[in-house]
């Protein structure tokens, strides 16, 4: 056996302690390192070893196996036949990424862990159901734990009624319900954070019949940094019915998507202040080019938000992606701020970057390494705000984004 015929068996070490599988006598971890510690380790290892051969065998054909073992590595255990555990995983995510802004109103730079999360996903009971809970890490490490993300069970057998208990996403316009590691751009766009409801413990369903989609929720409107609470009517529920109308079109995907919040109580922290918010969506491709289309309106507890967001794609290659986005928002009464990451940041903003018109034009370039597991994003950004009413709101500045973000 080759010496990273070895290691392959060594970074399989935290799944074969669940199924008991034997391996290779290579040793045990040291007793001051966990399993997530040396399993970290031995990814960087496994990458960083040469490839060694025995006669007949070919290095470059290892290569593609070797780099797949990398997201198998936390993969446990998987029985298709089992009924009690089917499945199990340890998931997690990391997002870094730098931002350096040039405006009009003065310069801003940053870098940082974006996110940094870890969990585990179970699928349980024939893999009819599935349980994941998942926790942010503090930057610093200090403490480890900063905050529950996703903590639910949920029931996935059958296409038309999947049923969804805990904390976890409300399904609300194209950019907030991609998950951030699907997400196309480095930052959602400014009228999606302005309006979208932020991650809550609730009930939803949803489903697939025919061409027609559905989604159903209703979630507290009290969020901290665990699960929140039921205690008042308080909360807020939401409402999504889709269309799928690629077979009837020219194009190989058309689709559309209406999506409804209602919030009770403009105290929410959960919610954003709207009484009720509307996302009409629309996503069309053709080969090589798509286009993300989304129409939002909020109106209720603060004044009228509303706009327009156009998100094209170009696949240079099947590693290469240009992306290019255009929002247009207005806000009644000065109801618009600059984005909360980078643009809110610059020294000499006033008025907290207040105004009624704003828009951006990004444009980026995303390469994926192994699809969006892995991948390297870039991206250029001018936004300006206008302030109608003339009290010191405006900005006109350019950021520069550049990132990683890796899941697994």
């Amino acid at each position: 056996m080759g010496l990273n015929s070895n290691w392959n068996a060594l970074i399989y070490y935290p799944r074969n302690i669940i199924t008991n599988q034997s391996m290779p006598d290579i040793g045990k971890p040291p007793k001051n390192k966990t399993i997530l510690q040396w399993t970290a380790v031995m990814m960087v290892l496994n990458l960083l070893l040469p490839c060694h051969s025995q006669a007949g065998e070919s290095p470059v054909g290892d290569a593609p196996d070797k780099f797949g073992d990398l997201w198998d590595i936390p993969h446990f255990y998987s029985d298709s036949n089992a009924f009690w555990i089917t499945d199990l995983k340890l998931v997690g995510r990391y997002q870094w990424q730098n931002a350096d802004v040039d405006s009009e109103q003065g310069n801003y730079s940053s870098h940082e862990s974006r996110r940094f999360r870890i969990g585990t996903e179970a699928k349980i009971l024939g893999g009819d159901w599935k349980l994941k809970a998942e926790i942010s890490i503090n930057d610093e490490f200090s403490p480890f734990y900063d905050y529950i993300t996703d903590a639910y069970i949920k029931y996935q057998g059958n296409p038309s009624f999947n049923l969804t208990i805990g904390k976890h996403r409300p399904i609300w316009s194209y950019e907030m319900a991609t998950s951030s590691r699907n997400i196309l751009t480095l930052e959602r766009s400014l009228l999606v954070n302005q309006i979208s409801p932020k991650k809550s413990t609730g009930i939803s369903t949803r489903g697939e019949i025919d061409n027609w989609s559905y989604v159903l929720g209703l979630f507290s409107g009290d969020i901290d940094d665990e699960l929140g609470n039921f205690d008042d009517a308080s909360g807020f529920s939401l409402a999504s019915i889709g269309y799928n109308y690629s077979e009837k079109s020219r194009f190989e995907q058309m689709a559309w998507r209406l999506d409804w919040i209602h919030n009770n109580d403009a105290a929410n922290n959960a919610a954003k202040p709207y009484r009720d918010s509307f996302s009409l969506s629309h996503f069309l491709k053709q080969g090589v080019m798509g286009l993300h289309t989304d129409f939002i309106h909020a109106s209720g507890y603060s004044d009228d938000a509303y706009g327009i967001i156009l998100l094209p794609t170009y696949d240079i290659s099947d590693k290469l992606q240009l992306v290019a986005r255009y929002t247009h928002a207005t806000g009644d009464n000065d109801s618009l701020k600059v984005q909360k990451r980078y643009e809110n940041n610059v020294p000499n903003l006033t008025d907290n970057g207040l105004g009624e018109n704003y828009q951006s034009f990004y444009l980026g370039l995303n390469y994926y390494i192994n699809e969006h597991k892995l991948k390297l994003m870039s991206g250029v950004e001018y936004a300006e705000m206008e302030d109608a009413a003339g009290d010191g709101g405006d900005y006109n500045g350019w950021t520069v984004f550049s990132g990683l973000r890796f899941y697994f």
